[in-house]
């Protein structure tokens, strides 16, 4: 059996579908095709340009033997057998979305190829699948409606990853029949190297390593990772987790930390806490970031897309206060017309705050 792609309605096989003449405005198809003629020609190194979702997009290469073992640790670690049925519907032009290709072709899959949009639930047939990777935005789109779920619910697994799982997000997961997990990677790792189930009887905090990756931690208790993955050199992370034999706990990230007169908070860790706080209606409203403060030297800083939600954070501070650790709670708010999104789906902070009206700067 060989790979094969399902556009809309129509079949094709590789070839075919790197001979198709495509118009230069369907972007998302011709960064497949243009990545599978790549791979089909024999090509040995991928520049592959990084989402710029923590700093400046910079181009990263890759060798064809890092993705070959990627895709191989996943098929294994999953049970993706030949003829995999899976929809690929997030970014080609990232790491994420090209690793699915690059499964699809090792694994010698049948994938249907649609375009990436956060509510995909008017864009997909109604076919079942064995296998999607899919961003938290677009699980959180599906699960708004009967339709979504009904999609959700017709594949057998879904890795999520991109951005961070929130626990509201794991929640409303537990009634679906997919088995999902959370990955962890980077473009430097060849997207994931652990996994971790959502939901299901195997539900847990931790991170699986797959394929022969190892993980360490380093002096700066960011995670570290070596494997064929990486060209068997360690690459550091700026990720502070906790490591138990093979398996490893995500607390943060390094440089998404506020020192703020000494005081050290994981803005993500923040960020979660407060929306396990905030009422239904509210959640997924809040975005966290910081700036430069003459007294503290840097200060935490709230930004939402509600002004609703800045109203109840100010009417409840002290409870708010009360039920979060200390410093957890941004004093200065601000209000911004919509999040900004990196073109692989996470909030672009500083260009949120960039794009916020100071005038609506609420102290809370």
């Amino acid at each position: 059996m060989e790979c094969n792609i399902s556009i809309g309605d129509r079949l094709y096989s590789l070839t075919q579908f790197c001979e198709l003449g495509l118009e230069t405005d369907l972007h998302w198809l011709v960064s497949a095709q243009k990545f599978i003629n790549f791979w089909l020609s024999g090509q040995e190194i991928f520049s592959i340009t990084t989402s710029g979702s923590t700093g400046q997009p910079k181009k990263v290469e890759i060798n064809r033997g890092q993705m070959i073992a990627s895709a191989q640790a996943t098929i294994k670690t999953l049970n993706l057998a030949e003829g995999t049925k899976a929809l690929v519907c997030i970014n080609t032009s990232f790491i994420g979305g090209q690793m699915m290709l690059v499964r699809a072709m090792v694994g010698n899959w049948q994938i249907d190829l649609v375009e990436p949009s956060i509510d995909l639930s008017e864009s997909v047939n109604n076919n079942a699948y064995d296998f999607t990777a899919l961003v938290p935005l677009q699980v959180n789109a599906l699960l708004q409606s009967d339709r979504g779920k009904k999609l959700l619910n017709s594949v057998t697994k879904i890795i999520i990853g991109g951005a961070a799982v929130s626990k509201n997000l794991v929640e409303k997961l537990q009634p679906i029949n997919a088995q999902c997990y959370h990955t962890y990677g980077m473009t430097e790792t060849v997207s994931h190297i652990g996994l971790k189930p959502l939901n299901g009887p195997d539900k847990s905090e931790w991170f699986d390593v797959i394929g022969d990756n190892l993980v360490r931690l380093n002096q700066k208790n960011c995670l570290e990772i070596k494997g064929a993955v990486t060209n068997s050199e360690w690459i550091a992370t700026n990720d502070i987790v906790e490591i138990n034999g093979s398996k490893f706990k995500w607390l943060g990230r390094a440089d998404l930390v506020v020192n703020s007169g000494g005081v050290k908070i994981l803005i993500e860790a923040a960020e979660e806490k407060l929306n396990e706080l905030l009422p239904d209606h509210l959640i997924g409203s809040i975005t966290l970031w910081k700036r430069a403060s003459e007294a503290f030297g840097e200060e935490l800083i709230g930004i939402s897309t509600s002004q609703k939600t800045i109203d109840f954070i100010r009417q409840n501070r002290n409870l708010l206060k009360e039920q979060l650790p200390k410093y957890y709670l941004a004093k200065t708010w601000c209000l911004t017309p919509a999040f900004v999104f990196t073109e692989s789906g996470k909030v672009d902070r500083q260009a949120t705050m960039n794009s916020s009206n100071e005038q609506e700067t609420s102290s809370v």
